[in-house]
């Protein structure tokens, strides 16, 4: 048996600890149970948590979330090949499947592709903001034209200018959160100067947030297409929404799209259903979505793996910093104390922590 923190009925208000829920194994030859020492916090967490109605039962039982973390490989499948058995008694940093237990527990079981090994020197906490969000900035950069995986060793990659002819433009909508965080550091670190990164935020230390993670400029939410350049010719490359997609939202975001640029969306909503995209054709532009679980529902498409270890090994190098609120301590952020009415749970749950939030799974 073994420890966690779930509910048996929708809504972040129940959620509790349980001490008999039983401890899981591996059965796949891909399986790793892993003990848990640090869990990823994110507003998916509360996202379902609350999907449903406050009180209404959850269809399995024990509902525990939690999509990534840190921990040490304890056991895995008597069929694991010789790269899991490598992993044994390693301490990793793993991507949860949202389709099974998740990581607000002692134990939970990974599949080995969504597993890699913290190098030396890397504190834990500082890889467990890695899986979700910063994977999720990884990904959303991808898409917009800015690789930042297996980086040169922190040598500046040079980047095509914009069709303008100006500097290349990144914007961030919803800068100071943690894949804002993660997005805005990434970029900074692969393209140095050679590109200007523009973050929305909602208050002053939000901007001040933004500018320490390495963004040129930041503006008002509201503020995207008085102070950015509009029309047929735009003023932005690329841009991640990190906000819900909303009809008006959206027009900006076409208005400031330059020709031939890309829009990641990573917030889904009512909006989604109903986006104008006649601007966004007009200037041949690309909308791509983005969620982190894509690849594992589907089959494993993308080496999540190995986008952890870049950024993983952007941090031992020093070219990146985990972006860990400044809220964040060691000793609250222990899951008896991050479960209490306004611990780091709450805290991520309203939407305005600067950076990210882990939680410490202890006895």
């Amino acid at each position: 048996m073994m420890k966690v923190l779930g509910t048996s009925k929708f809504g972040r208000q129940n959620l509790a600890f349980s001490t008999d829920h039983p401890k899981p194994t591996p059965t796949k030859p891909t399986d790793l149970l892993i003990r848990v020492l640090y869990t990823d916090l994110n507003p998916v967490d509360h996202h379902k948590l609350n999907m449903k109605p406050d009180g209404t039962p959850t269809p399995s039982g024990c509902f525990i979330v939690g999509y990534g973390g840190v921990g040490t490989v304890e056991s895995i499948s008597p069929d694991a090949t010789e790269n899991e058995q490598q992993l044994l008694h390693k301490q990793v940093c793993f991507l949860a499947d949202p389709r099974n237990d998740g990581s607000y527990a002692q134990y939970i079981v990974v599949d080995h592709r969504l597993v890699t090994v913290i190098p030396d020197g890397v504190p834990l906490e500082a890889a467990a903001c890695i899986p979700v969000a910063g994977v999720t900035a990884l990904e959303c950069l991808e898409k917009v034209g800015l690789p930042v995986s297996n980086s040169n060793n922190g040598v500046v990659t040079p980047i095509m200018p914009s069709p303008s002819g100006e500097k290349h433009r990144l914007l961030i909508v919803g800068g100071a959160g943690g894949v804002g965080s993660w997005a805005t550091q990434l970029a900074r670190s692969v393209y140095g100067s050679n590109i200007e990164i523009c973050c929305t935020t909602g208050s002053q230390e939000s901007n001040d947030w933004c500018i320490k993670m390495g963004a040129d400029v930041t503006i008002s939410h509201d503020e995207v297409e008085t102070q950015l350049g509009t029309g047929p010719k735009g003023s932005c490359d690329s841009i991640i929404c990190l906000a819900e997609p909303t009809t008006a939202l959206f027009a900006s975001l076409a208005e400031v799209l330059r020709p031939y640029g890309k829009i990641c969306l990573v917030v889904a909503g009512e909006g989604i259903e109903a986006l104008d995209m006649s601007f966004v054709f007009f200037k041949c532009g690309t909308v791509y979505t983005e969620t982190v679980f894509s690849s594992i529902r589907c089959g494993y498409y993308i080496d999540q793996a190995s986008e952890m270890c870049s950024i993983l090994e952007a941090i031992k190098q020093g070219r990146v910093t985990a972006p860990l609120s400044d809220a964040w301590e060691e000793d609250k952020s222990d899951w008896k104390n991050a479960v209490e009415k306004g611990g780091y749970i709450d805290m991520v749950g309203s939407g305005h922590v600067k950076g990210k939030l882990v939680m410490k799974v202890g006895e």
